[in-house]
């Protein structure tokens, strides 16, 4: 199932990968991608549930999961999570979040979150 524009579930994001949108078959590998949020940003109305992020420098949006404040991922620094289904898509997602850096574009800024 391809994610590009319909917002998906919990249980559709945590098997679609974020970067190309294809299904992670459930024997599949499956791989994730934490990431902080910007400090003044607040999230927290999408603890446990999915959430939108603009990349702006390719007017893409792909979808994140916010893990719960209680969760091991938050307890290890992790916001919110990108689900992936390859490294290659790990190591192009990265690209990207680093170019967005680079142009000035702290990963969710007001302008990523909608």
């Amino acid at each position: 199932m391809k994610l590009k524009n319909k917002k998906p579930d919990i249980n559709q994001a945590m098997t679609t990968c974020s970067w190309c949108g294809q299904n992670i078959g459930k024997d599949g590998p499956i791989y994730a991608l934490g990431c902080k949020k910007h400090p003044d940003i607040d999230i927290s109305k999408y603890e446990g549930k999915v959430m939108p992020v603009k990349i702006t420098t390719s007017g893409k949006t792909i979808w994140s999961i916010v893990p719960s404040a209680d969760s091991d991922a938050r307890r290890d620094g992790k916001d919110f999570m990108f689900t992936l289904c390859s490294e290659k898509c790990g190591d192009e997602l990265k690209e990207v979040l680093d170019i967005e850096k680079e142009f000035g574009e702290l990963i969710l800024s007001t302008e990523h979150i909608y």
